[in-house]
């Protein structure tokens, strides 16, 4: 019995012994935690080290602090460890002190779009007490230190001679933390307090403890959706929508490779994904179709299209009328089983007006049946078209983010969508121009297929990868400044040189060893940053000259020559001689004509052979000529003692069945079939109107099919293919719009739009349904001045010029000045060129003083001095050798110029 008693005494002294010592450890003695439980979740990024001191010395003596020393946070930082090491003894205390301690960095919202650093010291089983009081004795006179509550916790605040504050620091258990900005030390004390605790150490779970290595980066989805809110101009974007819902987080290693940052570590994923790539995978037949235009890339690669299915978009809501048709008509049809996996979403330049070009890229296994199903969704509904571009068809769907639809929310910015197929691969683009701009560079090899071995791009995709995200600073740098918010766009002006010092970031995610392992690699140029020549103040002479006979009349326009895809050139004298001239200078045939050139040049492949003949009008006879210099069969054609005033090309459905739309001096319109004769309905139009707009097929989305002309007297007619008038034609603009109206892409490049000025200044914008939907008066600095509108070569886009007693003004389409040229009067012509990104080009030529001129549209001349010019200057991009082509006329001769991208 005494035994017993004795036990019980024993275990009770135990149990009270434990639970004074618990008492202690959590009221009496200082808490030990993990700095991590102190950072919120939605933390830009933290950078965590037990080498701190180690970790810094590597940085410093790295290539790359050259370029990055230049940033504040950086330079910062390393003056603020400067003045705290002068404050312990200049004598590396500081170095000691952090040596085999967890030293975090992170970066957090405090405000609307303003971010801190909050540095964190955690001294392990010592407490931070001792440094603290060993800084205050040293802190300089003119520096006062206040103390405060927050939650019962000691505050202390740091203010500057100014009485701003520096600092706030506060030790919570064993970690000393300190902050510019005392709402991040709050929130540091709110997470310690709280019993139900949601700080970044929870989410990491087992991935808690760093490693061994220089230290570790962690990012969240939250975190940067947060720094995307606070830079963007718009804030409510889709990709801060999507990130602020997405839980992923990643803990990444640090290592500094050859010219290269490295971050390495698990990827930590609300949701079960296998990034295994796929075995299917063909990244060649991908890189025929990525344009050099690119200017990020997100790639997914994975084993099959249903395991791609599985990356969602929590923040997308489909519209149920839409997916319930997608999903009838397409999913449950087995639809997704014919895609391997393999998706590549590209952010192109933009062009003319729109706001963001997108393409998709989805390798299927059963390209047939693939584009037969999209045609046979195509069909059942209101919106039946197609277009054809560069002999690909074009299906046009007006359902509202399609893609998204499709894959599960990803691939946001679709208002409508243009899908084409070249080989395996369906091109899906959000616009009519963006998907001409990759059949084109497909076409002329501007692709990643054909890029130089030296190129950085390529060598930034890893086909091996599951999944990446990649961004070309210097190509998307110019984006990013526009769509940053007032607060932000001067930084990202100032420092734009140090950020494209790297010319990628990349992030991707891999399956290793059974669990995603996500890399980050951001590569630097080693060397002193390359400063690339300015191409403004270039002396151009021309790189060959091709002399007529007699003076030039017509051209130089360019055509295609179906040998070598070279261009050749139509000329045409003073004789009336047509002439075709290659590449190289040397004539291939001439040919005596009826009279003037009144047309543009056209190409037909007549026989279907890919061999292509030359189509042209003079005033009597419409011509149709071999590359031999033969007339096709039945040509030239005339029309009944009718002149000829405009000839247009027709070609509905790619089918080679040609069309041949022409107006004449008496005002009747005409439609000829493939060999010249008349077709019922256009035999003829009869307008009793002259025509100022070469008549033409339009192709208009959502509405289908318009044979499209203007008169003289301002009115604006709609037929459809058999010659009945559309709703709302004819469309009266007024007689005072006389000149002919240009057809833009409206806003974001998925609508069309016709816009019309008159000579004093009304500009309008009109619609295909005959409705005017914009009127207003240009402002007139002078009495006499006249108006008018120029459109880039694809029609794209457009300018306004004014033109004034002495000088031109320049205005875009949104009517704002851009700037002014000292030329104008009647024999001076204008002509625009858009390219794509900043390669825009006002041409202007005068006859009177035989100079030609080339200006950016910031107003800024490209060359020193004048080209020789007396007529319309031709301008060709070859964009796989990042060079113009400009061709002048000069009395008889045509001088071709080679100008640098």
């Amino acid at each position: 019995m005494k035994i017993w008693k004795s036990l019980l005494v024993l275990i009770g002294a135990i149990l009270l012994g434990w639970g004074a010592f618990w008492v202690y450890q959590n009221y009496f003695s200082s808490r030990k935690i993990n700095s991590l439980n102190l950072i919120s979740p939605d933390a830009v990024f933290v950078f965590e080290t037990e080498q701190a001191d180690q970790t810094w010395n590597e940085l410093v003596n790295q290539p790359v602090w050259e370029i990055i020393s230049q940033l504040p946070a950086f330079s910062k930082i390393s003056t603020q460890l400067i003045s705290l090491d002068s404050l312990t003894g200049a004598n590396g205390e500081i170095s000691r002190i952090l040596r085999g301690k967890q030293v975090t960095v992170s970066y957090h919202a405090t405000g609307i779009d303003s971010f801190e650093l909050l540095f964190s010291v955690n001294f392990g089983a010592t407490t931070p007490q001792d440094f603290l009081e060993k800084i205050k004795s040293q802190v300089p006179k003119d520096i006062r230190i206040q103390s405060r509550k927050y939650s019962d916790l000691d505050v202390l605040e740091f203010f500057g001679p100014d009485n701003n504050r520096k600092w706030s620091l506060t030790i919570l258990g064993n970690v000393l933390l300190a902050s510019s900005s005392s709402f991040i030390v709050e929130e540091a004390i709110r997470l310690y307090i709280s019993e139900d605790q949601n700080s970044l150490a929870t989410r990491l779970g087992e991935n808690l403890e760093a490693g061994s290595g220089l230290g570790r980066l962690l990012i969240s989805a939250k975190g940067i959706s947060k720094l995307l809110e606070g830079i963007s101009a718009d804030r409510e974007n889709s990709a801060v929508k999507e990130l602020s819902l997405n839980e992923t987080i990643l803990s990444l290693e640090l290592s500094f490779d050859e010219n290269q940052l490295t971050f390495k570590g698990p990827a930590i994923l609300s949701n079960e994904i296998n990034f295994t790539p796929s075995v299917r995978a063909n990244f060649p037949e991908m890189q025929k179709l990525i344009s050099n235009r690119t200017q990020s890339l997100t790639q997914i690669n994975l084993d099959g299209i249903f395991e791609s299915q599985k990356l969602q978009n929590p923040a997308f809501i489909p519209k149920s009328t839409i997916s319930g048709e997608i999903q009838t008509r397409l999913t449950d049809r087995g639809f997704l089983d014919n895609f391997s996996g393999e998706l590549y979403f590209l952010e192109l330049e933009n062009l003319g007006n729109q706001l963001q070009n997108q393409v998709l890229l989805a390798r299927t296994v059963d390209p047939a049946q693939t584009f037969a199903f999209l045609k046979e969704f195509r069909n059942g509904t209101d919106s039946d078209q197609s277009d054809f571009y560069r002999d690909s068809e074009i299906l046009f769907f007006p359902e509202e983010e399609f893609p998204a639809h499709l894959f599960g929310g990803k691939f946001i910015g679709f208002p409508q969508t243009h899908i084409s197929l070249i080989g395996e691969v369906l091109i899906l683009s959000n616009s009519a121009p963006g998907m001409k701009m990759i059949l084109d560079d497909f076409a002329q090899g501007n692709t990643w297929s054909k890029a130089p071995e030296s190129a950085t791009e390529t060598k930034s995709i890893n086909p091996a990868s599951g999944y990446s995200k990649t961004f070309f600073f210097e190509k998307i740098w110019a984006k990013w400044e526009e769509k940053s918010n007032p607060s932000w766009s001067p930084f990202i002006q100032k420092y734009a040189s140090v950020f494209q010092s790297f010319p990628y970031l990349t992030l991707r995610i891999n399956q290793i060893g059974g669990k995603p392992e996500a890399s980050l690699s951001i590569p630097y140029f080693s060397d002193e940053k390359k400063v690339v020549n300015d191409q403004k103040g270039l002396i151009l002479t021309p790189s060959q000259t091709i002399s007529l006979p007699e003076k030039i009349t017509y051209g130089p326009k360019s055509i295609l020559n179906f040998s070598d895809k070279s261009e050749d050139l139509v000329l045409q004298d003073a004789n009336h001689i047509l002439y075709l001239v290659n590449s190289a200078g040397e004539t291939v045939y001439t040919q005596k004509l009826s009279g003037p050139i009144v047309s543009d040049a056209f190409q037909i492949d007549y026989l279907k052979n890919g061999k292509l003949q030359l189509l042209i009008a003079t005033a009597d006879r419409l011509y149709a000529i071999d590359r031999l210099g033969n007339s096709l069969p039945g040509f030239p054609v005339s029309l009944k003692n009718e002149k000829i005033a405009h000839l247009n090309l027709v070609d509905y459905d790619n089918s080679r069945e040609y069309r041949y739309f022409l107006s004449t001096e008496s005002g009747n319109l005409w439609l000829l079939d493939r060999n010249g004769k008349d077709l019922d309905g256009w035999n003829p139009m009869k307008l009793s109107e002259k025509s100022v707009l070469s008549p033409t097929h339009i192709r208009v989305p959502a509405k289908g099919d318009f044979m499209v002309t203007q008169t003289e007297k301002g009115k604006m007619y709609f037929f459809n293919r058999r010659g009945e008038k559309q709703n709302g034609s004819p469309l009266d603009l007024g007689k005072e719009y006389n000149r002919p109206v240009k057809i833009t892409s409206g806003t974001g490049g998925n609508s069309l739009r016709i816009s019309a000025i008159s000579e004093s200044g009304e500009l309008i914008h009109a619609s295909f349904g005959g409705e005017i939907t914009y009127r207003n008066q240009l402002v007139k600095a002078e009495r006499d001045n006249t108006f008018d509108l120029i459109s880039d070569q694809a029609g794209n886009s457009l300018l306004i010029l004014s033109k004034q007693f002495s000088k031109t003004v320049i205005l875009n389409e949104g009517e704002k000045e851009l700037f002014s040229l000292p030329l104008t009067g009647e024999n001076v012509w204008f002509g625009y060129f858009d390219f794509g990104a900043d390669r825009k080009i006002l041409a202007v030529s005068d006859a009177e003083q035989g100079f030609g001129y080339l200006y950016d549209l910031k107003g800024t001349m490209l060359t020193t001095t004048p080209l020789e010019s007396e007529g319309p200057i031709q301008i060709t991009h070859l964009p796989a050798k990042s060079q113009y082509i400009i061709r002048t006329v000069q009395g008889n001769r045509i001088l071709e110029y080679l100008m640098p991208d």
